[in-house]
């Protein structure tokens, strides 16, 4: 049994998971099954945040369908995890301490055995002129709410302009030009999505099929390098073949890179500003640090870097949990075996048509939406029990 090194701690094992998204989460939730019963073990969940937001429910709080955050105190309360409200200022990785600060009124430094980073993104802004000054991003509550309440607010013959279409930017296309076709007041308004690809990475017939219902709701796709995007105006956006969109409202959704926090604190990062970890999500060097989530740089077998989302977070943290509690029980560890990323996903465009690949099986429409309702359920039951599952239900 590992021991800390506070002589008032002789038989306790103390694990701190710093961000409480779907990996950080995940970590700190099977960790304390995996460990039930046994008082050795304390863990600590640490986020900025009061609530865990469902990062692929987002596009919904434009249409203010389902809900998107839950806070820790209901998800945690029949679990014995401490959670602290509070940001991490710095990590000592020598000396094994985390110093958390909430306000000026709250600063804490905290010890621990194991340590879990599982901080989250930033969006990726690319060095276009106005970019900074006049987007509207989408990675986080406030973002969406932001983009609500412009959409609200448009007037005239106003255009709605989304750049990058990955997953994120198809959703959030798709959400937006659903709820302006059930609005008469706001059938003047348009939708265009901008990327150099569609779905990069996804199966041919996924992006057929994202094409074909985009189409069938206004949705305006310019895909190719020549739509470049060079300049963000106050209200118009500029393109590399010399056109301009004019009256538009822009919002920019093309990917996240790692918190820069993570290369301060002295950890080897790669692509994106993540953490190169290895087979057992570990950074060099560390024997007693796990980077799971969008921290962490992990490649497939060709070398490739894997994306991040919700799927994977969770698969992360639940690895990471058990290698943490092997390294306790003197266990071998276990390894991350990265799936190709285009074997399970679900994207929804709108609120009744989505696409999906779940184990082998691919839907496209209304059954692939339904599927990706019970997939919610699923996860919201998982971490929070029937009754937090009954609340999302009771809003289909």
């Amino acid at each position: 049994m590992l021991k800390m090194k506070s002589s008032d701690r002789v038989s306790l094992v103390r694990v701190l998971i710093a961000g409480g998204g779907y990996a950080g989460l995940q970590t700190a939730i099977v960790l304390e099954r995996l460990m039930r019963g046994k008082r050795e073990c304390e863990i600590i969940l640490v986020d900025k945040r009061e609530y865990h937001t469902l990062l692929p429910s987002l596009p919904e709080i434009i249409s203010k369908r389902g809900f998107s955050i839950i806070y820790y105190k209901d998800i945690l309360k029949n679990r014995h995890i401490e959670f602290i409200h509070a940001a991490i200022k710095d990590i000592r990785l020598n000396e094994k301490t985390a110093l958390v600060v909430n306000d000026p009124t709250y600063t804490k430094s905290l010890e621990y055995d194991f340590l879990v980073l599982s901080l989250g993104s930033r969006p990726s802004i690319p060095n276009i002129l106005g970019m900074n000054k006049y987007a509207y991003f989408f990675n986080t509550i406030e973002d969406a709410q932001l983009i609500a309440t412009a959409l609200q607010n448009m007037e005239g013959e106003k255009i709605v302009v989304i750049g990058g279409a990955g997953a994120t930017g198809v959703e959030l296309a798709g959400e937006i030009a659903t709820l302006q076709s059930i609005k008469p007041q706001s059938s003047s308004k348009k939708v265009v999505l901008i990327s150099t690809s569609l779905l990069n990475g996804f199966p041919n017939e996924a992006i057929k099929w994202a094409k074909i219902y985009l189409d069938s709701l206004g949705v305006l796709l310019l895909v190719g390098s020549e739509y470049s995007i060079v300049e963000i105006r106050p209200h118009s956006v500029r393109l590399k073949n010399g056109s301009e969109i004019k009256n538009a409202l822009f919002i920019w959704t093309g990917g996240v890179v790692a918190t820069p926090f993570l290369k301060q604190i002295g950890l080897k990062i790669g692509e994106k500003g993540r953490v190169l970890v290895n087979n057992y999500l570990q950074p060099e060097g560390r024997n007693d640090v796990f980077v799971i989530g969008d921290s962490a740089l992990i490649l497939d077998n060709l070398g490739h870097s894997l994306p991040t989302n919700a799927y994977f977070a969770k698969e992360h943290g639940k690895v990471a949990a058990y290698n943490i509690y092997a390294k306790i029980n003197g266990l071998p560890l276990r390894k991350f075996s990265p799936t190709d990323p285009a074997s399970t996903y679900a994207i929804s465009i709108g609120s009744e048509f989505a696409i999906s690949r779940i184990s082998g099986l691919d839907l496209f429409g209304h059954s692939a939406s339904n599927l990706k309702k019970v997939i919610k359920l699923k996860y919201l039951n998982e971490i929070g029990g029937v009754s937090l599952a009954g609340k999302e239900y009771s809003r289909f």
